[in-house]
């Protein structure tokens, strides 16, 4: 069971000094170097004044902070970062400029979408396109300000995919339909919130016909979630899957897949022979990946594998037959599971994006 935050109305708040202590901690980090600071660095500066984590992290919510089992009772991984959602970046001093840029991006992100700002170009926002957007002298002096609310907004559900790169500061933000609900709610945090929670919350569950004594669920689950399928996968999976075609609209769903992979890279193979070319060198065509340092080979390679096995056991079996009928349920595991691989194609299009824009304006 996940703990409640400490407000029901407008931003929520730590319920205590001490949750209020780590915010400012993993706020203060953050800043310094650009990149959300590890659990292990909190804990010990924390420890240092006197106040255990688990005792600051029973005065947050997920509301808060990303990174945290938030079952009771409360773990933590010690390998893992900790990182802020908008609530918990607002209730920190000083997170102001990096507070008031992110609800921008989702203003302007909003315009794009609402065809307030023509021509539509796509469904992306860059350091690149942001200056004529907002105008020169409208941005921040310091550009990393820019960037840390370009960190800040990875997470939250207003967006679908981000890419960052600390070097030089260059990023890239995706948004989807769904960024329309927060439409003229972006000037306040508390409207932002409001809508934020409102676009998470899981919808009334419709009813569902009593199914073949075959297909009927066999577990119970304590935890259900309520997700928007990736565009793609929705577009070729939705209705078949409402009229009863389970088995085709997954494989629908993979072919989607495949075939996206096939026109980001230019080529006709097929398969886990195409997944390889597109993702199995240490320089990949397509960068699915967002760690950095040394989790990213892991990364690397950890989704070049799910790409392959997606092909190799949910599309091909689908597609050459014979197959078992598919469970509803765990049709709707595997086209979530499409949808990942979908939102991080999302990241590696905004990449190449982002290469060809810089090497056109290459003299």
């Amino acid at each position: 069971m996940s703990q409640t935050s400490s407000t029901t109305v407008g931003v929520p708040e730590p319920s205590g000094d001490k949750g209020m202590a780590l915010l400012e901690k993993v706020w203060e980090a953050f800043q310094a170097t650009d990149a959300w600071p590890s659990v292990d660095r909190i804990d010990t500066e924390l420890f240092r004044e006197g106040i255990h984590l688990e005792e600051a992290l029973a005065e947050l919510s997920s509301d808060l902070v990303h990174g945290v089992n938030w079952d009771m009772p409360v773990s933590v991984n010690t390998g893992q970062t900790l990182q802020m959602t908008f609530a918990g970046a607002f209730n920190c001093s000083n997170s102001d400029p990096e507070t008031r840029m992110y609800l921008r991006l989702v203003e302007l992100a909003t315009e794009i979408e609402c065809g307030i700002r023509e021509p539509f170009a796509g469904r992306m926002l860059n350091a690149e396109t942001l200056p004529g957007l907002m105008g020169r002298n409208s941005l921040p002096k310091d550009p990393r300000i820019i960037f840390r609310a370009v960190l800040l907004a990875g997470p939250e559900p207003a967006f679908c995919g981000f890419s960052a790169n600390k070097s030089d500061h260059s990023w890239s933000l995706n948004f989807d339909r769904r960024i329309r609900v927060f439409v003229g709610v972006a000037e306040t945090a508390s409207a932002y919130w409001t809508t934020r929670q409102g676009l998470l919350a899981p919808a009334a569950p419709a009813p569902i016909a009593a199914a073949p004594p075959q297909l009927q669920p066999s577990r119970t689950s304590p935890f259900a979630v309520s997700i928007f399928l990736h565009s793609e996968v929705a577009a070729v999976a939705a209705e078949r899957f409402e009229n009863g075609q389970y088995a085709d609209a997954v494989m629908r769903a993979f072919q989607a897949v495949e075939h996206r992979v096939q026109t980001l890279i230019g080529s006709a193979e097929v398969g886990t022979r195409l997944m390889g070319t597109a993702l199995a060198s240490e320089t990949p065509k397509l960068v699915v990946t967002r760690a950095t340092g040394p989790s990213l080979s892991s990364e690397r390679e950890g989704f070049r594998d799910l790409f392959r096995g997606a092909m190799l056991g949910l599309r091909n079996p689908r597609a050459h037959g014979p197959h078992d009928a598919d469970d509803p349920e765990e049709a709707q595991e595997m086209l979530v599971f499409a949808s990942l691989l979908m939102r991080r194609l999302d990241l590696a299009e905004a990449e190449l994006n982002a290469q060809a824009t810089q090497a056109a304006g290459t003299p």
